[in-house]
């Protein structure tokens, strides 16, 4: 088991030297390269305005684009050299960004595949990329701290926003959003704040402590009144005019294992939130749980629990009509979970992609 999960989850453990060992601008360090026949783990899910499409971001290294009604893969993007952990689409969906291992973003036509811009300049692994709501800039961000904005159109580096340089603590950026009108950005950092940046000026507004230890994860609500953070095992809505912390959501923990955060997603009408966690023994290097749980956003109360993955679902969608929750692990699968039930009502295997795809 502790082999299995070496080759199969390196994904996991990222996040876990990341939270043990600081993460900063002058001792961070480039990830190791991609293994030989690395399996295609889910780290990132995603879905087109239509519904139809399915975009799987994956440890191989490569982003598939799945019919979500046959499970077919009709297209395969190669370009990265290391595992794909987040993508992101322009409002017209024209243009996807991805973010890598590799310490790359990358920003693609959608309609014929081709890369566009590969965004470089980072010392570590890429773990977060978003286009502004109106589609000219696009930010990156990592674990080396920097959280980095690029002209769409032209490539061109803008800005570089850094919260904190310090040898001390984990400074890794590991997540952000823009505002609806796309003149802030939060972000999610290593040392369990959320920063308020101007895009204007780059500077920081303001930031304020959200988490004990690291904010992972970060996501509005689709009108934009609540900004989900998580990290360690909970998360928190607040208002993000005013930083009040309107309601704390616990994931379980169990005594001895330590846990640490996946995925986080609001349905697309407001009303549900999920989010994924994982609980390791250190002691025998095996996972005592992996789950995600489903709540209502408006009273807090926990509606499903889900359980039936082998590894880390770093993947978490509703789909358009919110009827199904879809959870994508490291191992290989994606899930369908029907939210009237809470049942798994349909499973996705990915297959290794094959030399050729493009």
């Amino acid at each position: 088991m502790r082999r299995l999960i070496h080759l199969s989850c390196a994904l996991t453990f990222l996040l876990a030297v990341a939270s043990i060992q600081a993460q900063t601008l002058s001792d961070c360090r480039p990830s190791p390269p991609m293994p030989p026949n690395v399996k295609p783990g889910v780290s990132d899910l995603n879905l087109t305005r239509d519904g139809k499409t399915l975009v799987v971001a994956a440890g191989d290294g490569k982003i598939r684009f799945i019919d979500l009604a046959t499970g077919e893969v009709k297209r395969t993007l190669v370009a990265h050299t290391n595992a794909v952990y987040r993508t992101s689409f322009t409002a017209d969906e024209k243009l996807m960004a991805s973010s890598s291992r590799d310490q790359t973003a990358r920003i693609w036509n959608v309609a014929s595949g081709r890369e566009l811009h590969q965004l470089t300049g980072f010392r570590c692994p890429v773990k977060a990329v978003a286009f502004s709501p109106k589609g000219n800039i696009i930010g990156a961000s990592g674990n080396d701290g920097m959280l980095k904005i690029w002209d769409v159109k032209t490539g061109t580096e803008l800005k570089r926003l850094v919260h904190r340089d310090s040898a001390d603590i984990d400074m890794s950026t590991y997540s952000f959003v823009f505002s609806r009108d796309g003149k802030k950005i939060f972000a999610a950092n290593g040392d369990g704040t959320i920063s308020e940046w101007d895009v204007a000026s780059g500077q920081e507004i303001k930031f304020w402590k959200a988490h004990e230890s690291y904010a992972y994860r970060l996501a509005f609500s689709p009108d934009y009144k609540l900004l989900a953070s998580f990290g360690d095992s909970v998360v928190k809505l607040w208002d993000p005019l005013t930083e009040r912390e309107i309601r704390s959501l616990p994931l379980p923990q169990t005594a001895g294992f330590n846990s640490f955060a996946g995925a986080v997603a609001f349905s697309h009408n407001g009303k549900l939130i999920a989010a994924s966690n994982v609980g390791i023994d250190p002691k025998q290097n095996t996972y005592g749980y992996i789950r995600a749980i489903v709540w209502n956003v408006e009273t807090g109360a926990k509606l499903f629990t889900l359980e039936g993955h082998k590894f880390d679902v770093d993947g978490l969608i509703f789909t358009r009509d919110d009827r199904f929750l879809l959870t994508g692990s490291v191992d290989m699968t994606i899930k369908f979970w029907d939210m009237k039930t809470g049942q798994n009502s349909r499973t996705l295997t990915l297959a290794p992609a094959n030399k050729s795809d493009h």
